[in-house]
């Protein structure tokens, strides 16, 4: 059963009332309702993944922005066409995991295992990124078990960690917490003491095991048991092979999901948008290669990360 949501208190914010009063206006261009519903799915799904964080912390990329700020982002493109809306995810029944994808995963916790153990100085991460906020980039960064941040441009200048509070802290989100690289290793690797530790509902599970196998220093136990709580968690879906934009050959795995916009009252149906999130993993490391996040049914490009280069490091360089 589907559990919908009108929080109106969620339209707090400047001009909201405004919004709500213009009623109704002449019909946009299709450009411009395609580019609203469009700016709409993606509030709608980054409202779902956003956590307020210290601005002294260097989180995850796909986590960015207020709720508060991302529902009042979500009305504001409404005003192209002509109605009030904000998003409302769908909170329901989850779609049961597919058993190939399930298989998929458990193959990968094998695989995860019998990778060797390792103790570096420092861990690289090396990705690109590509959304139409930022256009393309690639950015190297490394840390250290205390979570300090190096960054090296791509001439090899390299930026060493502001010292005191204005350093930023590397940490991944479990739960309502964020972990450093020490408190990983405090964590349990039996499965499902783990997936206690994480969200219940099966994206919000699935969107932080991820990003901790994106660019963790997790051990090969500890993502061994990400893998296998993947492989319990409902609505996704095994893709097959494929390759990477980069050429890299992988097997993709998708979660699609589902969110509506509530329509200012007199204007129809409420419309219905659905945000697909692909993972392409190399199946001889268990290593993430790329990730996109895209609207369904939607011209605009999917978001990409790529994932060039995850490991340790025995120096910044």
């Amino acid at each position: 059963m589907t559990n919908r949501t009108d929080d109106h208190s969620l339209l707090d914010f400047p001009g909201a009332a405004e919004l709500i009063a213009a009623g109704g206006v002449a019909p946009p261009s299709a450009g411009a309702v395609d580019g609203a519903w469009d700016a709409v799915a993606r509030a709608a799904r980054e409202e779902e993944r956003a956590t307020p964080t210290p601005p002294t912390q260097l989180m995850s990329h796909r986590i960015r922005r207020p709720r508060r700020l991302l529902v009042a982002a979500a009305a504001v493109a409404a005003i192209a066409t002509g109605a009030v809306a904000y998003p409302v995810l769908d909170m329901g029944a989850e779609p049961a995991a597919t058993a190939s994808a399930s298989e998929f995963f458990k193959g990968m916790a094998e695989v995860a295992e019998d990778a060797p153990a390792a103790a570096p100085v420092y861990w690289k991460v090396r990705v690109e990124t590509d959304n139409q906020d930022d256009g393309r980039r690639t950015d190297t960064n490394y840390f250290d078990r205390e979570g300090r941040v190096w960054s090296v441009d791509a001439d090899g200048t390299v930026h060493e960690p502001p010292a005191g509070e204005e350093g930023k802290v590397k940490k991944w989100p479990v739960g309502k917490k964020w972990l450093t690289w020490p408190d990983l290793e405090k964590l349990p690797t039996d499965e499902k003491a783990l997936a206690a530790l994480f969200p219940k509902d099966a994206h919000s599970r699935f969107d932080q095991v991820t990003i901790m196998l994106e660019d963790s220093p997790a051990s090969p136990d500890l993502r061994a048991a990400l893998f296998r709580i993947l492989a319990d968690t409902p609505g996704m879906k095994l893709v097959g092979d494929v390759r990477d934009s980069k050429g890299r050959a992988g097997v993709a795995v998708e979660i699609t999901q589902k969110s509506w916009v509530r329509m200012g009252e007199g204007t129809g149906d409420d419309l219905t948008l659905h945000t697909q999130d692909r993972y392409i993993i190399a199946p001889d490391t268990g290593l993430l290669l790329e990730t996109t996040h895209k609207t369904l049914g939607r011209a605009t490009p999917a978001d990409r990360y790529t994932w060039l280069e995850v490991g340790p490091a025995e120096r910044v360089e």
